[in-house]
């Protein structure tokens, strides 16, 4: 499995580093449970202090993911492209949270649920044209217990299966992954999970990757992306020949 997990401040683990946490969000919980599989995670972006295991040849090399803290659907799609051009075969997609933000500093785009969708939509369009042979999971996203967030993020939640619907139609690989069941109580600002949140979302997209039908998986495209750790190991190998 080549995965490769996108979205905002939810998905890099924003504060999951606090109170003895890691900093690795979900994202080490859900390789744990998928032990059993070869995982790769493909984006340009890190955060945590995880090792990724495939890298035999490396020490460490610190978890990739396409995340940005702080940003829109749109601003995701005008960034995620080379982390797309790394051809994952699973894409998990949790966007939208900033997008129904009241603040209009974050929610630069409007916080309005129906255009956020169609952002949403175009995002995901872009991730099959890039990336035609991966299965996309399209999160609707956890809930919040923020009063003035809130309205609009059920609205947006409620959107993101007719989203997804018209492009599975056409014979997309996309499904849309239920997180409004995720339990506000697990929340530690009203919008990001505590630590044992972040866990629990680890195991949530696992059970949907689960789910899977297993002749949508298909091997990834092309070579594994390589870290800069690995280049510079590379670089110091020829020098030493």
């Amino acid at each position: 499995l080549r995965i490769l997990p996108v979205g905002d401040s939810i998905t890099y683990g924003f504060l999951s580093d606090q109170d003895g946490g890691d900093g690795n969000g979900y994202r080490l919980q859900l390789r744990q449970h998928l032990s059993k599989d070869r995982v790769v995670f493909a984006g340009t972006e890190t955060s945590g202090n995880m090792t990724d295991g495939y890298y035999l040849i490396v020490s460490s090399s610190l978890h990739r993911q396409a995340a940005w803290n702080g940003k829109t659907i749109q601003y995701i799609s005008d960034h995620v492209t080379p982390s797309l051009e790394q051809r994952p075969n699973i894409i998990l997609l949790h966007a939208g949270t900033n997008d129904m933000n009241p603040n209009g500093a974050i929610s630069r785009e409007g916080h309005d649920p129906v255009a956020a969708s169609e952002r949403l939509g175009s995002l995901v369009d872009k991730m099959t044209t890039l990336c035609p042979d991966a299965v996309i999971l399209v999160a609707m996203i956890i809930g919040t217990c923020n009063d003035e967030q809130a309205p609009q993020t059920k609205v947006f939640q409620s959107l993101i299966p007719n989203v997804v619907a018209p492009r599975l139609e056409s014979g997309k690989h996309v499904l849309a992954v239920d997180f409004s069941t995720f339990p506000l109580d697990k929340l530690r600002d009203c919008i990001h999970p505590t630590n044992e949140g972040y866990h629990l979302l680890g195991y949530y997209w696992y059970d949907f990757i689960a789910q899977i039908p297993r002749d949508w998986i298909t091997a990834p495209v092309g070579e594994d992306p390589q870290r800069p750790e690995e280049q510079n190991l590379a670089m110091r190998l020829e020098t030493d020949l």
